[in-house]
């Protein structure tokens, strides 16, 4: 066939599927030229505990299943986020821990119930799938004391011999010592400390309801807070003790801890909750939480709607952080503190969520190019909501793996041991085609010797693309591992060409790339997120 005959069959092509572009261009390949810059000095991307989850406290009789335990370590999550949402302002963790209602500790209804989990079982659970303490972030109780929290931090960090006082509450409850939690966790089977470093104070507090935190509430609220003014939160009250009292009384505990407080990612929303928070805090701010979900409601349920989706992350995330280095620099004096995002996922509602798009390919690509953005902008933290949940009636769910027997890996489980793979620091990249609609992609640094590229291919055309050092450097050898879908609204998606690899993905191992010189040259399938490794001379 001559070149002109191909052009003329093209066009003949493009007029058959009259304007469905999708379809156009699943007919013809695209192609790419992408370059890393592997001179530039890298840029810090958090990789091994940045790239995260949550584990819900309502899933204990599952925390133990072998299933579970070994598909969450495969996915290479570098961060783990406990006791669950806005169940951590309901949970309280000595009843729970004991199966039993304790002075000063809210029991949380049904805490004590076989299904709640204990301190304990999340424990065994996440040193059962490789995570220590510091990629840990645990949520407490925005209505226990600030002694009732200390006891807490205890409990996962000090050591049974400790004698540190934590003392007595507001509600005339003794809290002991460090040392007598510490021995608490020891008899329930953990001797040795977790050691957690990172805690949160409350789940998203500017959403409580005007029942439990006053006049300055939204209607729709959804949360068990005590206050919706951002000072008071800080600061606290006669009857509540605010973000630096508890700071104070768990640092005491243990003053490797770091605290976070609750903002928004619009800090001038909820009565300025955010920019309260960042002003009251000052420098005793040791991390800042946002859950920027990407739509309560979901854009329209076809092409238009997929590329609205997919198109997204390229602009939430800067928007996002130039929003709050306004805010830091008016209400914060310029400090630059870490912004831990430790919620997120494609909605917030997953009863909303008709049409599944959480379950479905659209979102594995949509949450890989979310994760590169907010690596991209600085954000310390990208904690997804959640690893098992439940599904809703509408037969949606939020889950990596689906909650049940079996664990099913939904679409957007394989965006995590790709990002696992990528490595610890950021380079820059570029390439020739459009990162919101065409081909998004990031380069990392593995070690001396080894580079790495994620690209999110969010077309339905494959891409040969070639892949060059800005140094010249020789490529020895190079691998590929790839999550790949034929359409967006697909719910399984294959990993390196399997539909339902083993457990630790041992039987999916990637594919060899092409390698010539200083070129390496790899054709990335058609909606696929695809992590190349490039080995290199020394």
């Amino acid at each position: 066939m001559t070149r002109t005959s191909g052009v003329a069959l093209v066009l003949v092509l493009l007029e058959i599927v009259g304007r469905s572009p999708a379809i156009a261009q699943a007919l013809v390949p695209l192609e790419a030229t992408i370059e890393i810059d592997d001179l530039a000095t890298p840029a810090p991307s958090h990789a091994g505990w940045f790239i995260g989850s949550n584990t819900p406290a309502w899933i204990a009789d599952r925390l133990h299943d072998e299933k579970l335990r070994a598909r969450a370590s495969a996915a290479g999550l570098g961060s783990m986020r406990i006791p669950g949402g806005a169940w951590s302002d309901y949970y309280g963790w000595l009843s729970c821990e004991l199966r039993a209602d304790q002075p000063g500790a809210e029991p949380c209804g049904q805490a004590w119930a076989a299904w709640v989990a204990r301190p304990t079982d999340f424990i065994d659970f996440l040193r059962a799938t490789g995570f220590t303490g510091d990629r840990v972030i645990y949520t407490l109780n925005v209505n226990a004391t600030a002694e009732e929290s200390a006891a807490l931090v205890a409990f996962f960090n000090a050591l049974p011999r400790d004698p540190t006082t934590i003392g007595t509450d507001r509600n005339g409850t003794d809290w002991r010592t460090a040392g007598y939690w510490a021995q608490l966790r020891s008899d329930h089977g953990n001797a040795a400390p977790l050691g957690i470093k990172y805690f949160e104070y409350g789940n998203e507090v500017y959403g409580s309801t005007p029942g439990s935190g006053g006049a300055e509430c939204v209607a729709w609220g959804w949360e068990n807070g005590w206050t919706c003014d951002g000072t008071e939160y800080v600061d606290g009250n006669a009857s509540n003790d605010g973000y630096l009292a508890v700071r104070a009384a768990v640092r005491a505990v243990d003053s490797s801890v770091l605290v976070g407080a609750v903002g928004f990612e619009d800090p001038a929303a909820y009565s300025n909750w955010g920019n309260e928070v960042i002003r009251a805090a000052g420098t005793e701010l040791d991390f800042y939480i946002i859950h920027p979900y990407a739509y309560y409601v979901l854009p329209s349920y076809d092409e238009g709607g997929f590329t609205e989706m997919l198109a997204q992350p390229q602009r939430h995330w800067a928007t996002i952080r130039s929003r709050l280095n306004d805010a830091f620099a008016t209400f914060g004096g310029g400090r630059e503190v870490p912004i831990a995002v430790t919620e997120f996922n494609i909605t917030s509602s997953q009863d909303q969520d008709r049409r599944q798009i959480l379950t479905r390919a659209v979102n594995a690509l949509f949450l890989a190019d979310s994760i590169g953005q907010a690596m991209t902008h600085g954000f310390a933290f990208f904690n997804q909501w959640n690893l098992t949940n439940g599904c809703a009636r509408n037969r949606t769910c939020y889950d990596l793996l689906v909650d049940g027997r079996k664990f099913r890996r939904t679409a957007q489980y394989w965006a995590f041991p790709l990002w696992s793979r990528f490595g610890s620091a950021l380079l820059p990249v570029t390439a020739d085609r459009d990162p919101g609609t065409e081909l998004a992609v990031y380069a990392g640094r593995v070690d001396a010797d080894t580079v790495a590229l994620l690209a999110v291919n969010k077309t339905g055309a494959t891409v040969d693309a070639t892949l060059t050092l800005a140094s010249g450097r020789q490529i020895l050898a190079a691998t590929a591992d790839a999550a790949t879908a034929t359409k967006l609204k697909q719910k399984r998606v294959r990993f390196n060409g399997r539909g339902n690899p083993d457990d630790d993905l041992a039987d999916a191992p990637p594919a060899i790339v092409s390698t010539t010189g200083a070129f390496a040259t790899h054709t990335l399938a058609p909606y696929s997120i695809t992590l190349v490794r490039l080995d290199t001379t020394p």
